[in-house]
């Protein structure tokens, strides 16, 4: 009686609901539209590192100490970068400085000429002489004058004189000479004859530049072939590359031959002969041409002195190997470089270092497998072309002509390409594919369209779907307000696709059965009465609806909540984009459900009253030809109904055992072996298998010497990295991966104590014993700077070479240190360690951080000079204090994918700081360990979060099932059910080849909220049966819902294998993932459920509860809406229109009761006697297999009353 308002508001006033549904979604989508900016998927992998674990919270904490930890943060590592540290500095050092310079100047008197202009003159005149002489040797003439000959500014390769430039030309003569003595970046610059120096510099730049300038001489050309005039540049990862294999049937042979090299040499120019090649290639500078594409074939032509590739002979070829065969010993014992004329000469022969020809081939050009060492068998299986275009995003439409043209002949194909695509190709595919998505919409709604035979029911569905999209991104956007979207959000267009149309088939699927059987019950009882009597018995449009929903909306209900469950469990995840999908597919499942009871149950309304309208017209032939379509789809539907409600009561002990076996076998799959595995590779795969970007990633970037080079896994240790002074905490948002929270020091922390000082020297010493360590080699390293500073403090306090006094810096200080010793002490240590030249020290991350305070960072010359003059006058100002401390090893680990290899290593090391924190001070026990332990950490986190889910989500169902059904027995059998469906979908998977990563475990949540969809609707119209009896209520539930979740099952399961013919890689897995799902859950819902409750189910109140009040409100209201009573029809409540009259000819006769779900007052006994409210004479002729012959009794009854129906009921439309 409670929603009686609601039904009448529906049925009286649809348009109304229609209309204000409408707006009311579409100013949601307007509004989260302009309010919010598009959603960025330039990076496909961004949202997939975990936040929230121990690991996570560490990384985070470590990252934004990084980013403190510079000129404009909070932190810095190095003393000098401090302005009151400076003026502290400088004023100490006053008397030294002085002192240095008198020394300086006066051996500057002993050893050179004083200065004068006439000396001056003479420099310049011999620079000129020099200059000259090397013109006349390269026959350089210049136009321009004197001047150029000595550049003020260097336009060469910046990376040649890096070293010497030094000085700062910008300081004016007085600053210099003011300026006091400052390391910066392990260059002191005061130790140097500036002008002495600066002549050298410009002596060097000029003769590069002229030797730039001077042609090749002839000499040159004799020896060997000069690369210059070839190729623009060498072969590296800064142009695109391609792999060509050998096809054919000559296909197991080498690519190293003529006929593979001139094959390779045909290739090359299809590759550059698209028509956009020109305008994304280097040019050559003189000719504007492109330049060559480095490959085996041109440094072959190049070797022998031809122009062309396809001048190529057999003795060529041979030329080429006997080079490469005899330098390959030095290219793998690392004698032999690219750079072997400039920095490091190479211990080569000359024939193998000349032009760098050999080097670029073993390096770039051939697989690792090209020449073996001590073995003479020569073999080429992959070969490289490299084309002088640019490793860039912005070659999109170049590659699109690649993709459309057949690199390929007779002999050798493109099977790869790396061209630093991946992203925005992803990106334009994510776009490009959604027609594929549309495909599949287009056939569900087809499907709606022939299942209930109203075009306007089906674009009403559809609408349904994009308003359901469309607020779940408004409450996501804004009610949420979840700023990042990921990519995998998309997912969920295709899983609303699925739902919407379950929701709908079964909703309909209702109505229909409601209007046939109070169609049949009305020309059963008042066949012979409706033009004779004046008053008659009808049911109204507001029954009707009321009806429908005691049995659809409960059931739309329980799955739609069931399901965003399932969606909102993944919430629970430490990764990003799996809290984000979570969330907005659970949100898009409860405002799908919103509009299943508000805007379609208002759509049937509409249509009903449509109908009504050309009741006195004749029916067009597109709907008649859809009514006998419709009508023979029926027949073929109660066919297989009938034959799937046969197999399921005959054989039902059959099907427990094959699928209990299958459930159970598949859980040993899952759970044991081969199990669910980890991923073992970092990068996250976008693309299909096949696609020539995933092929070169998965296989062929290991196959060439030059990628093993740049990944280095071979050669990277994990670091041991203990922090202290830093919480690891990350107060950002989850959601949202561009918040990384702030930076929380530990107030705790204090280094400068004397407990502190032993316990970090010990600390150090013992971890060089622990089975993880890797013995370091080096000097004045920070990784332990204690013990660097307990050396420095050794030294002597008078400083022989100027008599400076080092108190308290010095050995009158003893270890451990005085706390206020160590803090004015150390920043000059680490002064001094900063102020290392980088040739024998390079600065790393370990080491202490000292604290910032505002306005002290960054100086100018002014503002010092008034820092000196304030130090001098009040003598005071406190050393800079440590906030945080780095400790850095290197392990012993190199650094793997394999998850149980990290786990083991990184269990090792917490174990062993935790038992070394338990004896620390209480300043030095908030330290903690990270590493290199990103992807660790993201498969530790799908391991765990995705069985969490899993736990959540059955829970979930488990609990929803017992509060609507309020039968454990019934429960229990639909969680068994989905459990082994879940099991069963994953093994199906693992057997296919899919690991454990991002989008699987997004699509292990799914399967939960989709596979308890089917079960859920059996289990509770079971319970909803008229009849306790388990037979008659099995028989019941088939003959309801086999063809509502057949429907579903085809729909979803068709649309998912339309996926399959994308590119990308989320729309091929969630389309495999949707059509194993829908099979397996199917499957396991109508036949191992059904035959359990066939076998065991539960009958006559077993193991039944009740609400007590909805019970008493049962007993009382409950039959308000099935009475049968006279009423004089209104228009706008008609029973019986021409579609419901079409739907009685459509629809079986289903003649059962429809009762509330907790009523017990409508139970049948086993004596056979009935309740107070009868249940139709029919409902036991409705078991016997003779559909024809009671739709044969309904036909003839409709044909023999029909002009009356309507001519009555044309009457009532008339007086309306």
């Amino acid at each position: 009686m409670y929603m009686h308002w609601y039904y009448n508001f529906l049925v009286r006033r649809p348009y109304l609901m229609v209309l204000a549904v409408a707006v009311l979604c579409t100013a949601c989508i307007t509004v989260s539209l302009t309010m919010n900016t598009a959603p960025d998927f330039t990076d496909p992998t961004l949202g997939f590192e975990t936040r929230g674990t121990v690991l996570g919270k560490r990384l985070t904490a470590w990252n934004n100490l990084i980013q403190e930890t510079g000129p404009f943060g909070s932190l810095v590592t190095d003393p000098n970068d401090l302005r009151d540290y400076n003026a502290i500095s400088h004023h100490h050092v006053n008397k030294k400085w002085k002192h240095q310079l008198h020394n300086r100047a006066h051996k500057r008197k002993s050893q050179k000429r004083p200065k004068n202009p006439k000396h001056h003159k003479n420099k310049e005149l011999h620079l000129s002489k020099k200059v000259s002489f090397l013109k006349n040797e390269f026959n350089i003439t210049h136009k321009n004058n004197g001047s150029d000959l000595l550049p003020t500014q260097w336009h060469g390769d910046s990376g040649v004189f890096r070293d010497y430039e030094i000085t700062n030309d910008s300081f004016s003569s007085m600053e210099r000479s003011n300026r006091s003595e400052r390391f910066e970046y392990g260059r002191n610059t005061t130790s140097i004859d500036e002008d002495y120096h600066r002549e050298k510099v410009q002596i060097k730049k000029s003769t590069w530049n002229i030797l730039k300038q001077a042609p090749v001489p002839p000499s040159w050309g004799v020896d060997g072939p000069h690369v210059d005039g070839y190729f623009c540049d060498s072969p590296s990862n800064d142009y695109s590359h391609f792999v060509v294999v050998r096809i054919g049937p000559n296909a197991t042979d080498s690519l190293f031959d003529l006929n593979g090299l001139l094959s390779m040499c045909q290739l090359q120019n299809q590759i550059i002969a698209v028509p956009s090649y020109g305008e994304f290639c280097q040019k050559e500078e003189l000719t504007d041409t492109c330049c060559r594409p480095w490959s085996i074939p041109n440094y072959a032509a190049l070797l022998v002195n031809k122009s062309s590739c396809f001048d190529l002979n057999s003795d060529d070829i041979v030329l080429l190997q006997n080079l490469l065969v005899m330098c390959f010993e030095y290219y793998h014992d690392l004698k032999l470089s690219n750079d072997c004329s400039e920095f490091s000469p190479c211990t080569a022969p000359a024939e193998c270092s000349r032009g760098n020809i050999v080097f670029n081939i073993l390096h770039y050009l051939t697989d690792v497998n090209f020449i073996r060492m001590n073995d003479s068998t020569i073999f080429l299986k992959y070969a490289m072309i490299f084309v002088p275009v640019a490793y860039t995003s912005k070659i999109l439409p170049l590659f699109h002509e690649w993709e459309d043209t057949d690199l390929k002949n007779e002999l050798v194909q493109v099977v790869s390409m790396d061209l630093g695509l991946e992203n925005e190709l992803f990106n334009e595919s994510l776009l490009t594919d959604v027609w594929l998505v549309s495909l599949g919409g287009i056939f569900v709604m087809t499907c709606i369209w022939l299942y209930t035979t109203s075009i306007f029911i089906t674009l009403m569905v559809c609408v349904a779907v994009l308003f359901s999209l469309g607020l779940a991104y408004f409450v996501y956007t804004l009610v949420f307000k979840m700023s990042f979207f990921p990519y995998m959000n998309l997912l969920a267009v295709v899983v609303i696709i699925g739902i919407g149309a379950d929701n709908a088939f079964l909703f309909v699927k209702i109505w229909q059965c409601v209007i046939a059987e109070r169609f049949t019950k009305a020309t059963s009882n008042h066949v012979t009465s409706v033009t004779d009597s004046g008053s008659e018995h009808t049911e109204t449009l507001q029954n009707l609806m009321a009806s429908t929903f005691h049995h659809s909306a409960l059931s739309m209900f329980v799955s739609s909540l069931t399901t965003a469950t399932a969606f909102f469990a993944s919430y629970t995840s430490s990764i990003t984009a799996i809290k984000c999908f979570g969330v907005f597919a659970g949100t898009v499942a409860i405002t799908n459900y919103l509009l299943m009871i508000t805007w379609l149950p208002a759509v049937v309304c509409i249509m009903e009253r449509l109908s009504a309208c050309t009741v006195c017209n004749s029916k067009l032939p597109l709907q008649k030809l859809l009514l006998m379509f419709n009508k023979s789809i029926t027949k073929s539907c109660q066919l297989f109904e009938a034959i799937i409600t046969r197999a399921v009561m005959n054989y039902a002990t059959i099907w427990i055992c094959l699928f209990g076996a299958i459930g159970l076998c598949s859980a040993i799959i899952v759970l044991y072996v081969p199990g669910l595995q980890l991923p073992d590779s970092s990068h996250f795969q976008l693309f299909s298998s096949s696609h020539p970007f995933e092929i070169y990633n998965s296989k062929m970037k290991n196959e060439f010497w030059f990628e093993k080079s740049m990944s280095a896994y071979e050669n990277f240790k994990l670091p041991l990295r203990f922090v202290w002074g830093i919480q690891q905490v990350d107060d950002g948002d989850y959601t949202d991966p561009y918040s990384r929270g702030n930076l929380y020091y530990d107030n705790n922390f204090n280094i400068s104590t004397k407990a502190a000082q032993i316990w970090l020297l010990n600390f150090c010493k013992k971890i060089r014993q622990q089975p993880f360590y890797e013995v370091t080699f080096g000097s004045l390293l920070s990784n332990c700077f204690i013990e660097n500073f307990i050396s420095l403090m050794e030294r002597m306090c008078i400083d022989g070479m100027d008599n400076s006094d080092r108190t308290p810096c010095c050995d009158v200080s003893k270890f451990p240190f005085e706390p206020h010793v160590f803090d004015t002490c150390l920043p000059e240590s680490m002064s001094l360690l900063y102020a290392t030249p980088r040739m024998y020290y390079t600065p790393g991350v370990a080491g202490p951080r000292f604290l910032a305070e505002k306005n002290t960072l960054g100086s100018s010359h002014g503002h010092h000079d008034k820092t000196i003059k304030n130090v001098s006058q009040n003598r005071i100002v406190a050393p800079p204090k440590v906030k945080a401390l780095v400790i850095e090893f290197e392990s012993n680990v190199t650094y793997t994918t394999a998850y149980n290899d990290v786990r083991k290593f990184v269990q090792a090391v917490d174990q062993w700081l935790a038992d070394e924190l338990k004896t620390a001070p209480p300043e030095m026990q908030g330290g903690w360990f990270t590493s290199e332990l990103k992807f660790f950490d993201t498969q530790n986190t799908l391991s765990h979060d995705t069985l969490v889910a899993i736990i959540v989500a059955m829970s979930a169902s488990l609990f929803v099932l017992l509060l609507v059904t309020l039968n454990v027995l019934v429960s229990l059998y639909a969680v068994i059910t989905v459990l082994l469906t879940i099991f069963t979908t994953v093994s199906i998977l693992i057997l296919v080849g899919w690991k454990l990563n991002v989008l699987e475990s997004i699509t292990v949540s799914t399967a939960i909220g989709l596979a308890v969809d089917f079960s859920l609707h059996y289990g509770i119209h079971y319970r909803m049966s008229p009849t306790s009896e388990r037979l008659a209520a099995s028989q019941f539930t088939l003959s309801r819902i086999v063809g509502p979740t057949s429907m579903a099952a085809i729909t979803t399961g068709v649309a998912g294998a339309l996926m399959l013919a994308s590119n990308v890689l989320p729309y091929i897995q969630i389309g495999l993932f949707l059509v194993i799902v829908m099979i397996v859950s199917w499957l396991y819902g109508t036949f191992f459920l059904m035959s359990l409750l066939r076998t065991a189910g539960p009958q006559y109140g077993f193991m039944q509860f009740s609400y007590p009040l909805i019970s008493k409100g049962s007993a009382n209201s409950g039959n308000k809406y099935y009475e049968r009573k006279q009423s004089q029809v209104i228009a706008s409540e008609q029973l019986l229109t021409p579609s419901s009259s079409a739907i009685g000819e459509l629809i079986s006769s289903e003649t059962h009761e429809l009762e509330s779900l907790t009523s017990s007052s409508l139970i049948k006994t086993i004596s056979g006697t009935e309740s107070s409210h009868p249940l139709s004479v029919d409902f036991e002729h409705s078991f016997n297999n003779k559909p024809a012959n009671t739709n044969a009794n309904i036909s003839s009854a409709i044909d023999r009353k029909g002009p009356s129906i309507e001519s009555s009921i044309s009457e009532l439309h008339a007086t309306n």
